[in-house]
């Protein structure tokens, strides 16, 4: 079985298209797939996605969901309704900042070549910069100094497991003004 988290399928750059492991002919009766209300019509904490499986899946999906969450919060349900019937300008508007601010954030970390190294990414509007410094290995004490020193939060690469160890992850779904005085503020920090 594979379970997919396809929370940013709406927003992949630079051409490319998201894809779902589900849609192999070969795979799809072995995939759940798994998306979320939150990214992409921002309704953080509104608690609300869905799945797609095979049919023959859903009566052990709901053995498990049931005593975890047996229904999303009815306000929530009646706002993904509304948020699917209306316009969806704002998937693209979002999607057209995040662009902007993936854009910005990759200048300001091409400019701290030194301390950091980044792969663009290609969807979601998060981060994964490598710290190339010496502090950079104990990633949860060099964010805690970031906030501490610079006022910059940031989460260290070993909250996501210990291949993240050496990382921390950046968010760029924030106004260009907010990743332009993180990013002064980190220049500050580490110069």
């Amino acid at each position: 079985m594979i379970i997919t988290d396809e929370a940013y399928e709406y927003f992949v750059y630079d051409g490319n298209t998201h894809f779902s492991i589900a849609s192999i002919v070969e795979m799809k009766k072995n995939v759940i797939s798994c998306f979320t209300f939150t990214k992409t019509y921002a309704m953080t904490g509104w608690r609300i996605g869905y799945l797609h499986a095979d049919e023959s899946l859903v009566p052990q999906i709901e053995k498990s969901h049931i005593p975890f969450a047996i229904c999303a919060p009815v306000v929530s349900q009646y706002a993904a309704l509304a948020a699917l019937k209306g316009s969806q300008e704002c998937v693209k508007k979002f999607r057209k900042h995040y662009l902007s601010t993936r854009n910005l954030m990759c200048e300001r970390l091409d400019r701290l070549h030194t301390y950091f190294a980044y792969h663009k990414p290609q969807g979601s509007y998060l981060m994964f910069p490598k710290i190339l410094t010496a502090e950079g290995s104990d990633s949860a004490k060099f964010c805690i100094d970031l906030l501490q020193d610079a006022k910059v939060s940031t989460t260290p690469g070993v909250a996501f497991g210990p291949t993240g160890e050496g990382h921390l992850r950046l968010s760029f779904c924030v106004p260009h003004d907010m990743v332009n005085k993180a990013f002064d503020r980190i220049e500050r920090y580490l110069k």
